[in-house]
């Protein structure tokens, strides 16, 4: 019952077969002995079937539960503070809002089998009607309001937006990689403010202690910083590499506010064969720009691959699915400054996105030269030199689109992210 995987469960049981089959060649001649293999052979051939069918009773009790009465409560109650929220500021135009997208994962379960010319335009029609609706509300409603709460808002808007339209665009082989097979999970799957896995088994307690200390530990160095920060700030300004330094490290703490939504809907789960997918890692660690990408606002991350990189060609044409991905990513952070502070910034987000999607050009062509996949048990081999450079092109270009972000982009300084001003 432990094997969930009908080829991984026959391949285990074939293994054991393989010592009864080479002691077979040792007693060719002894009948007793060909007799005695022989009952062994089909009594191992009893467990491989035995083995097969409790599997497959796994898998469908795995495929066949979905979430009750009391799941979608306890799923209800971790965004019923936000979505209050979001009712109050949107007014009317909440309604729309929320019905899209509650709308988008059933649509991506009833268009999951159509081709990509299909699923592309429904996709981009839902992301551009959220978007739209939620920029206009921010212009409307949200003049009174500083630019912290514009982006706080802004941001968790976008986060759930991407989590649930990125099904559309990736069709049967996604929802199936994240279990949702039927309207119960997509309805189910919609409410929580990031992407979320079904499994076979239930999210523990310890594993969710785990991740609170995670985020607690990040979001309590934010306050540390800023303590430390702000009498030295004016300083640490006045040279920008240091303060460059300051900004990655304290946006890489401060980004984990946005952990704390799914990880109240998660402490809901406990129990439960549902797992969160946190939007975000730990971004300052990374270790190339591959590693930031797959760290840094992971549903953003993921809708922008499965709307431009791999229509475009992927991997297989870098040359041009790389800097059109990334040229279109900046302008659709056209209107994010718009919203926040009244300005376009196309230069800047076209500065930020330009010097990240070289750095990504570069370390994926380099790296279909300089590394290999082991055929033993399928990891990245790099060369320690270029996995030296890859560090140094991703931490300086990191430093280099966060300087030019916070200045360019939004109008703004350490102080003003330290929350001095």
């Amino acid at each position: 019952p432990a094997f969930y995987n009908i080829d991984e469960c026959r391949c285990g049981v074939a293994t054991k077969l393989e010592p009864m089959q080479q002691s077979s060649n040792y007693s060719a001649g002894n009948s007793n002995d060909q007799d005695q293999i022989q009952m062994i052979q089909n009594s191992n051939e009893e467990q491989l079937y035995t083995t097969i069918e409790d599997a497959h009773r796994s898998q469908h009790q795995y495929d066949e539960w979905n979430p009750d009465v009391i799941a979608y409560l306890r799923a209800v109650i971790p965004m019923s503070p936000f979505v209050s929220y979001l009712c109050y500021k949107m007014q009317l135009m909440a309604l729309p809002y929320l019905g899209l997208q509650m709308l988008s994962i059933p649509l991506a379960l009833k268009l999951r089998d159509q081709s990509g010319w299909i699923r592309w335009p429904s996709a981009f029609i839902i992301v551009a009607l959220l978007g739209g609706i939620k920029t206009s509300s921010i212009q409307l409603y949200f003049e009174n309001d500083n630019v912290a709460i514009k982006g706080m808002f802004y941001a968790f808007t976008a986060l759930w937006e991407c989590s649930n339209a990125v099904y559309i665009f990736g069709g049967r082989d996604l929802m199936d990689r994240f279990g949702i097979n039927n309207y119960q999970r997509a309805l189910f799957a919609a409410l929580c403010p990031a992407q979320i896995k079904f499994t076979a088994q239930g999210f523990s307690r310890d594993r969710w202690v785990r991740r609170l200390l995670h985020i607690g530990g990040y979001l309590s160095t934010f306050v540390v910083l800023r303590l430390v920060l702000r009498d030295v700030a004016e300083t640490i300004e006045m040279y920008a590499v240091l303060e460059a330094e300051a900004i990655v490290i304290c946006v890489s703490c401060l980004v984990h506010v946005w952990n704390v939504p799914p990880l109240l809907y998660q402490m809901f789960m406990i129990g439960y064969r549902v797992q969160v997918i946190y939007p975000y890692g730990s971004i300052y660690l990374s270790t190339s720009s591959r590693d930031f990408w797959s760290k840094w606002s992971r549903p953003a991350s993921s809708l922008i691959r499965h709307m431009f990189y791999y229509p475009l060609g992927g991997r297989g044409r870098a040359f041009l699915s790389i800097p059109l991905m990334f040229l279109l990513n900046a302008s659709s952070h056209y209107g994010v400054s718009e919203a926040l502070v009244g300005d376009k910034s196309e230069l800047g987000w076209n500065i930020v996105f330009g010097a990240l999607g070289l750095v990504a050009a570069i370390e994926v062509y380099c790296d279909s030269i300089f590394e290999r996949i082991d055929t033993g048990d399928g990891t990245r081999l790099t060369n320690k030199w270029w996995a030296r450079i890859r560090f140094v092109l991703a931490t300086a270009s990191l430093r280099f689109a966060a300087y030019t972000l916070l200045h360019k982009c939004l109008n703004s300084s350490l102080h003003s992210l330290l929350g001095l001003q």
